[in-house]
């Protein structure tokens, strides 16, 4: 079981330290290849 605590929503990104807003994109992923380069070994856990 995995426990968060949500303090707050933003719009995009927000560092929890400095509150410093970062401007993020959100885009559709249609296609399975466009993830292939996200593994662990690129050190992302999608």
């Amino acid at each position: 079981m995995i426990n968060v605590w949500i303090d707050e929503f933003t719009p995009c990104l927000k560092d929890a330290i400095t509150g410093d807003i970062l401007e993020t994109e959100v885009v559709q992923v249609t296609r399975k290849s466009y993830l292939a380069k996200y593994n662990t070994k690129t050190k992302w856990y999608i």
